[in-house]
């Protein structure tokens, strides 16, 4: 497919750097909203469906920062409990956690304390997939947020997950929670005109500079993906291998609905 449309590197993929990541409006949104969580070190959430780009734009607010000014400590095991939560933050720094949480919870707070006040560091902590923290670690966030009883937070805390991660936080008994969250976004798909230049953005950036795709093909691969990039991508690029085993130069809607039924069929 590479040598069939010319192209330098796979057009789709999740390895595509951070820098060359389409800028769509939800996007830019959510890197604004990521800023400010971190300039303020802030407590925030964002949610997005499966596939919507949630951990590409956190990478996206990770790459360009200054790792000595804001270190960034990326959890994304699942059912993380609260001592997991603490010994991984521990760890990244050469910290060995102790065995009881509430030992472990007073290594975080000395530590969080100690990098902004003594080294000038603002931690920067991304807890992903965080719609399956256990109910015990999202009741420490209290505990995680409020290190100088609510006169200082010296770190920026991320949760991102999918949508249950919302609905799970309304819970009345999460209501401490959702006061210490300052900043909330939910990411979307995107939109229609904002897929034909998705498209071409990723061609264009894969080394090729014309259209590859024709606007029907543009329209299903729509219809099918809802805007979510991971689907687009996923499509996009089994409509390519179609276009290149028929030696077509132009994806056309039959090359995307054939993915689309390979794709249903997998």
């Amino acid at each position: 497919m590479l040598t069939a449309f010319g192209f330098t590197r796979a057009p789709f993929t999740k390895e595509i750097p951070p820098a060359d990541l389409f800028p769509s409006q939800a996007l830019q949104e959510l890197a604004a909203r990521l800023q400010v969580m971190v300039d303020t070190r802030a407590l925030g959430v964002v949610t997005g469906e499966i596939g919507s780009g949630k951990s590409s734009a956190v990478r996206q607010l990770a790459a360009p920062r200054d790792p000595v000014r804001h270190p960034v400590v990326y959890l994304a095991e699942s059912a993380l409990n609260p001592l997991d939560v603490y010994a991984g933050v521990l760890d990244a720094f050469g910290v060995a956690p102790r065995w009881r949480r509430s030992l472990a919870r007073r290594q975080f707070r000395d530590l969080m304390t100690d990098l902004y006040t003594h080294q000038h560091k603002v931690p920067v902590l991304i807890c992903d997939e965080a719609q399956q923290l256990p109910f015990a670690t999202l009741q420490e966030l209290r505990c995680i947020a409020n290190l100088a009883m609510d006169a200082l937070t010296p770190f920026a805390c991320i949760l991102v997950g999918q949508p249950d991660l919302r609905a799970t936080l309304r819970q009345r008994i999460f209501e401490a929670v959702q006061q210490r969250v300052t900043l909330r976004y939910h990411l979307t798909g995107l939109t229609r005109p904002e897929l034909d230049a998705y498209l071409q953005h990723h061609v264009r950036r894969a080394g090729v500079d014309r259209p590859l795709f024709s606007p029907a093909a543009a329209e299903l691969l729509f219809q099918h993906s809802q805007g979510l990039p991971r689907l687009v991508n996923r499509l996009a690029t089994a409509a390519l291998w179609e276009a290149a085993g028929r030696h077509a130069a132009l994806v056309d809607a039959d090359h995307v609905e054939r993915a689309v039924a390979e794709w249903r069929d997998a």
